[in-house]
């Protein structure tokens, strides 16, 4: 350096005022790894380098050039020294503000490119601005300017994947001298080419140092450095300058004051974040598709099996409420005093009063006959060697019983008053009791045996809605028990009532039967059909909902396995974020929005799938479908709740990568 160079360098100290040119300032800078034993990577380095300069750092592998050049980019501290870029005291920034500075003043060319293999040429460049908190009105345009500056605007479409190596290297420049830096920072930018194409990429380099950028080369090719204005040795972690030797680099430590004006930190517009992590989720579009498969599984099972319950539940309830809610049953009260029954308690006419009550759709009585051990038997018998007497109930019925308990024919015809009246000997087989006897039709008019008595078998029941112990019974007129098997009066009153009209019916009953002794009888309600349906259909959904839970948690597992795998295998991108000025923040929030919106895809594509299954089974069973409203709505809202909590912590794995080793991965 010349004394007049010295003498204003000295004045521009004294005046607390930076040097006018000077880009950068390195003073007494060291960088320690590790404890036992420390490993020294930078020892005392000096080094001042002017505007428009171009540095040449060589040296032999592990001496520090990596280092430095991470040191001089931001993406790492040094242990110890002062570093002024601009006149900005680097060492005392805060993360947010390093990366602003990296996203406004340094520009980085890679050896392995690091350009985002399923981004175009220009959505590459561009990513330049995307951390800058830049308007995108006219990013496209600056953009397509980088690219013809580099001389591929020919090329602006095309993938990474189609380029040679001298266009990626091509791309990577165009991308960092997007925003015009204060320095350009290269590592090996020729290491990946071969020598016809690296000449050409120096010779652009050249053009742009004399165009008044300011260059930084780490290089191990003489042929590289060569090219260069300047250019410095480190070996050991010591940086000597091979054209002014010791002197030069320590005659350039005289640092002047650290400029106090803010730096602009780093930020992202909430746009660009969702267009990175869109742009990274469909990268790889069929683990991406894998991955939201877990999710949409357990989405459509939630959601059919929650329609499912509901529209299952609603047919069981409403035959619930058809037939519980309309029914009640009445019988003799035990006698305070002696603890017995009364057997006339109940009228004959049981059925005929209670169906002058408004409200009352059917009234029938029942009752046990005693027939002491008698059995009942079949005639004639079809095979000798089969059992042909059984122990059957034998029960009395009067001829609305059959409608009160929506009894349902399945052969001949029921007994009427006409039989009661003349206790004719003819009787009713229940489905069960007619298969035991053998007895399959009534066309050739079977008889039965209760005893000694013969009975003609007039019609066989299939199916009973209430009372079901009448399927496995003989059923005879009422007529008929009392005057040959001394029934002295009905046992039990069944009423189907209207829906809404069974409590007042209960309240009524009493008087209507008994008049003068209301307290004789006890009448069964049915339990409050709302509280009933309540615990059906909470059981149905607590069992559906935890085999689609069961569903979900799967996916959440998928999609964290694969944003983890994401993780390692895009360090190198990571590692291109960090250096173009994304924050720890940043990053992590990309890879959460990218796991929500696998999630959120997951939950429309599975909660149409859903509402599909529900349709379908539906449409099959010829049932009303039910769904809740608020499942299909939901259902994308709980799926990114389960892919964000799923990214979580490969979010947080992410951000913790520091920037100097991922630059490099």
């Amino acid at each position: 350096m010349t004394t007049r160079e010295l003498d204003t360098l000295s004045r521009a100290s004294e005046l607390g005022l930076a040097p006018p040119n000077r880009v950068i300032e390195l003073s007494k800078i060291c960088r320690q790894y590790g404890t036992e034993p420390a490993v020294h990577a930078l020892i005392d380095v000096y080094l001042s380098i002017d505007r428009g300069d171009w540095l040449a750092i060589t040296g032999p592998s592990g001496a520090g050039k990596s280092t430095l050049l991470n040191i001089l980019g931001c993406l790492d501290r040094p242990t110890s020294g002062s570093y002024l870029l601009d006149g900005i005291e680097t060492t005392r920034l805060t993360d947010k503000q390093r990366a602003g500075l990296r996203s406004q003043r340094i520009g980085f060319v890679f050896q392995s490119f690091h350009l985002l293999p399923y981004r175009t040429v220009l959505e590459n460049v561009m990513l330049a601005e995307v951390y800058r908190k830049q308007s995108h009105r006219g990013r496209r345009d600056r953009g397509l300017a980088a690219i013809e500056r580099v001389g591929l605007a020919h090329r602006a479409d095309f993938l990474p994947t189609k380029l040679s190596g001298g266009e990626r290297q091509r791309v990577a420049i165009a991308r960092a001298l997007l925003g015009s830096p204060s320095l350009l920072l290269c590592d090996e930018p020729t290491g990946n080419l071969d020598s016809k194409t690296a000449a050409t990429i120096l010779d652009f380099l050249a053009e742009l140092n004399r165009d008044g950028l300011t260059l930084i080369v780490v290089t191990h090719d003489e042929t590289v450095a060569a090219r260069a204005a300047r250019r410095v040795h480190i070996i050991d972690g010591s940086l000597t300058d091979r054209l002014g030797g010791e002197c030069r680099t320590k005659s350039m430590s005289l640092a002047p004051p650290a400029s106090t004006k803010p730096v602009s930190r780093s930020g992202i517009a909430p746009r660009d974040l969702l267009n990175e992590a869109l742009a990274g989720m469909f990268a790889r579009p069929g683990r991406m598709m894998l991955t939201v498969l877990g999710v949409v599984i357990g989405m459509s099972a939630l959601v059919a099996t929650a329609g499912l319950t509901r529209t299952a539940g609603n047919r069981i309830i409403s035959q619930f409420d058809q037939l519980a809610a309309t029914e009640l049953f009445v019988t003799a009260r035990p006698g305070a005093a002696t603890g017995l029954i009364d057997p006339k308690a109940i009228p004959w006419d049981a059925s005929a009063r209670l169906e002058r009550l408004n409200g009352v759709v059917a009234a029938g009585t029942m009752s046990d006959v005693d027939i002491g051990g008698a059995l009942v038997s079949a005639s004639p018998v079809q095979d000798p060697s089969s059992q042909t007497a059984f122990k059957l109930s034998v029960r009395a019925a009067s001829p609305d019983m059959f409608r009160a308990v929506r009894a349902e024919l399945e052969t001949g015809r029921v007994p009427d008053f006409g039989h009661s009246e003349r206790a004719d000997r003819v009787a009713v087989l229940g489905h069960d009791a007619a298969l035991r006897l053998g007895i399959r039709d009534v066309e050739r008019l079977p008889a039965i045996s209760i005893g000694d008595q013969l009975y003609l078998v007039i019609g066989i029941l299939r199916d009973v809605a209430r009372k079901p112990e009448l399927l496995s019974s003989v059923i005879v007129p009422e007529g008929t028990a009392r005057r040959y098997f001394n029934l002295a009066g009905p046992g039990l009153v069944i009423v189907e009532t209207k829906v809404g009209a069974a409590y007042l019916i209960a309240e009524q009953a009493r008087a209507a039967l008994r008049p003068d002794d209301p307290r004789a009888l006890r009448v069964q309600v049915p339990q409050e059909p709302k509280r009933v349906r309540d615990e059906v259909q909470t059981d149905l959904d607590v069992m559906f909902l935890l085999l689609g839970g069961l569903s979900l948690v799967v996916g959440a597992l998928g999609i964290a396995n694969i944003t983890l795998v994401g993780v390692m295998e895009r360090t190198g991108e990571i590692g291109l974020r960090r250096a173009i000025g994304a924050t720890r923040g940043h990053v992590a929030a990309q890879f959460l929005l990218e796991s929500a919106s696998m999630g959120v895809i997951g939950g429309v594509i599975g909660a149409c799938l859903g509402v599909l299954v529900v349709v379908g089974v539906a449409a099959y069973h010829v049932w009303t479908p039910v769904l809740d409203p608020a499942a299909p709505i939901l259902a994308p809202i709980v799926g990114g709740v389960i892919g964000l909590l799923s990214g979580l912590y490969p979010a947080s794995r992410a951000a913790r990568l520091e920037p100097a080793e991922t630059v490099r991965g």
